[in-house]
């Protein structure tokens, strides 16, 4: 049977449902990318819902033991598809603020699951992960004074994001992993936040929404599979 290389097999028998609903999210994530930067339509939130809450069933059919890192995986995608579902409704301006405090949550879903393993394990830190996290962190702070002045009441909410999702991006670099997946996946969630900033609180440039979700979706995935096979 075809399976993809980085989800699988398992060898439990739910080789085949966990490749159905990888190719459910692919094929939903191709299709909502063909419809980004267009015009809202109805089934705008629901479909923008669909990619990550397959890869959440993905994560839920992979943890038949009820282990906490697999709780809190299924509850960071979990409170991602919210996030979505909230950033893509058709007034954002009254949904963005809940769909940021989904998304922080995941992030500090995902911190936990960082913070578990490197405890766990115990982990030596190398020069290039201090350069990593300093160039990351270095990201976030010009981005934030970058766009400071048209943050106004958001700006005490933006930078406690940015803070958790630097945590976020430090704990994937951190953890010793024996995946590059799971460090890949934080910083494509970086660089997609980045420019959400930009296209709500900066000057977007051309296909700056397809690129959003082309790093989001893929952020997603790798840190789906980094988590699992990791």
């Amino acid at each position: 049977m075809m399976f993809v290389p980085m989800l699988g097999p398992r060898g439990d028998d739910l080789d085949a449902v966990r490749y159905g609903f990888f190719l459910l999210s692919l094929l939903t994530s191709i299709f909502y990318l063909a419809r980004t930067g267009g015009a809202w339509y109805p089934l705008m939130p629901w479909l923008k819902a669909v990619p990550i809450g397959a890869l959440a069933v993905i994560a839920l059919l992979s943890n038949p033991n009820g282990v906490l890192l697999g709780w809190l995986l299924l509850a960071a995608l979990v409170l991602s598809v919210a996030g979505d579902v909230f950033l893509a409704l058709r007034d954002e301006q009254r949904w963005f603020v809940y769909g940021l405090g989904s998304f922080l949550l995941a992030h500090l879903a995902y911190i936990a699951i960082f913070a578990i393993v490197i405890i766990g394990v115990g982990h030596r830190i190398v020069p290039w992960q201090v350069i990593a996290l300093g160039l990351v962190a270095a990201f976030a702070a010009i981005m934030f004074a970058t766009l400071r002045a048209k943050l106004g009441e958001m700006a005490v909410p933006v930078a406690v994001y940015m803070l958790v999702i630097v945590v976020m991006a430090g704990g994937a670099l951190l953890v010793p992993a024996t995946t590059p997946w799971i460090a890949v996946g934080a910083l494509l969630f970086v660089a997609s936040d980045g420019m959400i900033a930009i296209a709500r609180f900066g000057t977007p440039f051309g296909g700056v929404h397809q690129l959003i979700w082309i790093t989001y979706y893929l952020a997603q995935f790798f840190l789906l599979v980094g988590i699992l096979r990791g």
